[in-house]
């Protein structure tokens, strides 16, 4: 979760290591009024980071639809296309 400077929540994220070696981000959610200011890519790494932790050896995601907004966020991030709607990145150690 992330939060403003007065405590108000802006962006959260969910996620796990459903596979051995396998992240999977769930959920990654800002407000509008806090997109562009770095709040999903902190809340992405830190999300990276527990994968990692927990033997993620690669990341994906499953976009609601293959023109997703979130889209370019994500190929920014070094994701790449499986599917239409599904995307995922390696995780260097």
């Amino acid at each position: 979760m992330a939060t403003d400077a007065e405590g108000v929540i802006v962006g959260a994220t969910a996620g796990g290591v459903p596979v051995p070696g396998e992240g999977e981000v769930y959920a990654l959610a800002v407000t509008d009024g806090s997109r562009r200011r770095g709040v999903g890519t902190a809340l992405l790494t830190a999300a990276t980071e527990r994968m990692r932790d927990h033997g993620a050896l690669d990341q994906r995601v499953e976009l609601p639809a293959a023109a997703d907004p979130a889209l370019p966020f994500y190929t920014r991030l070094g994701f790449s296309a499986l599917s239409p709607t599904r995307w995922s990145r390696p995780l260097a150690p």
